[in-house]
């Protein structure tokens, strides 16, 4: 459900978001910099939950003292519908000025040019980034342009419920643990359970999960020129491995899986189907309000001397290409990046903060649940591999035919190689 800050809307699910895409012509009219008289009122969207929505408002509050000439007007959903909806409104000419970008659809939205470069606005100062961890920045670049600016970092790991892995006797994930570890300790909570949960969310049905695997092999979704970095039999592999994990019970049943969105609610963890999922850090903190218990967090397992887990740009802004007030969008985006006290008021919402500063001005402040977040990842810094480029136009398509794919794969009425034959053909296609 989408909200502004004054009422709710329904919003369909995302089955046309990418169609909605391609409709963009492939040129678009810019707002510049035009002359402002009196107070302006820019749009900013998001996807997140309520927990997230609530902090964000309360940033906004401090931006919007600090500018009282500048309102800001929100809005929020899921992330399927959200980019659903954000489609629709920039092939309509009636996108957000500030929009929150995923790294799967930043290549497709810039070589769309709906977005603006920012580079302009970086050069004058206007949005400063000398303080964001250097290695996120290129994440938000398309060739020479600069599309995205960094909210924050994060990493994947097993969000896991301690309470329960304590009671089946279930060590917590260690950075020497396997896939074989995680199958074994799937079947023993399941069985502590009394067969009524699942050790696992059953991570096959996202693409994102896949990339882990791959980095553990030395391979990867993308190659750097934009084609696939993997073949038909490494996705066989990894759905076949699912599939036996998931007939031993260590992992959650179809009819779980086929729920799963990429939002808090539908989590088979916070169902309360499973006992533990791999998810980025960055909802670490939002799924414990949505869970009503303490949960941990560790590392991937791996069979080799890569975890394939990575430093990833959780998040970034950007602005939309016909924002009639780019300035005002790139000193919202500079004050909820770089002013310490937002900082503090975001915490750990969308991931640690790309900003240093403000990441060492929150850290001894941070709740408890968001301390274990920064715990997290410093422990695991040096296993982190470095922030991949924007993946290459269509692999926002890419990722959602993967989850479609998935859910044939899981009702069997396809098999893990013909499944993963089919994803590749449409891959191929998507990617041109």
């Amino acid at each position: 459900m989408l909200r502004t800050r004054r009422n709710h809307r329904t919003v369909r699910a995302a089955a046309v978001a990418l169609s909605a895409l391609l409709a963009l012509p492939l040129a678009a009219c810019g707002g510049g910099d035009a002359a402002d008289d009196g107070p302006v009122t820019l749009q900013f969207t998001w996807w997140g939950n309520d927990a997230r929505a609530k902090v964000t408002e309360e940033a906004i509050d401090l931006f919007e003292a600090k500018h009282p000439d500048i309102k800001v007007q929100t809005s929020f959903g899921a992330f399927d519908a959200y980019f659903q909806k954000l489609s629709t409104q920039i092939a309509g000419g009636d996108a957000p000025d500030v929009v929150q970008m995923d790294r799967a659809y930043l290549r497709e939205y810039a070589d769309r040019n709906a977005l603006l470069d920012l580079e302009k606005y970086v050069k004058d100062g206007t949005l400063k980034v000398a303080d964001l961890t250097p290695t996120l920045l290129p994440a938000g670049k398309v060739g020479d342009a600069t599309y995205a600016i960094p909210i924050a970092q994060n990493t994947q790991g097993i969000i896991y419920d301690p309470a329960l892995w304590s009671a089946a006797g279930v060590a917590p994930p260690s950075l020497t643990w396997t896939w074989n570890d995680l199958l074994a300790a799937g079947q023993k909570l399941k069985a502590a359970g009394g067969g009524k949960v699942a050790g696992f969310g059953d991570f096959g049905f996202a693409i994102d999960w896949f990339d882990i695997w791959l980095q553990q092999r030395g391979k990867k979704i993308y190659t750097d020129d934009g084609k696939l970095g993997f073949e038909e039999a490494d996705l066989a592999q990894f759905w076949t491995m699912t599939g036996q994990f998931r007939t031993a019970g260590a992992l959650a049943p179809a009819e779980l899986t086929t729920q799963m969105d990429g939002s808090v609610q539908n989590s088979s963890l916070i169902k309360k189907g499973v006992t533990a999922e791999v998810n980025y850090d960055s909802s670490f903190s939002p799924m414990i309000s949505a869970y009503g218990a303490p949960l941990a967090i560790g590392p991937m397992p791996s069979d080799t001397d890569k975890r394939g887990m990575i430093a990833a740009m959780a998040m970034a802004y950007s602005v939309a290409e016909r924002s009639e007030h780019p300035k005002q969008a790139a000193m919202l985006i500079d004050f909820l990046i770089n002013d310490e006290a937002a900082g503090k008021v975001l915490a750990v919402s969308r991931g640690m903060p790309a900003n240093a500063k403000v990441r060492d001005a929150l850290a001894p402040s941070l709740a408890a649940n968001d301390k274990l977040v920064y715990e997290f990842e410093s422990s695991v810094t040096s296993q982190l591999l470095p922030t991949p480029p924007a993946q290459p136009k269509g692999g926002g398509a890419v990722k959602a035919e993967f989850q479609r794919v998935y859910d044939e794969v899981i009702f069997g009425r396809i098999t893990p190689q013909e499944g993963a034959k089919r994803l590749i053909t449409e891959a191929k296609s998507q990617l041109g």
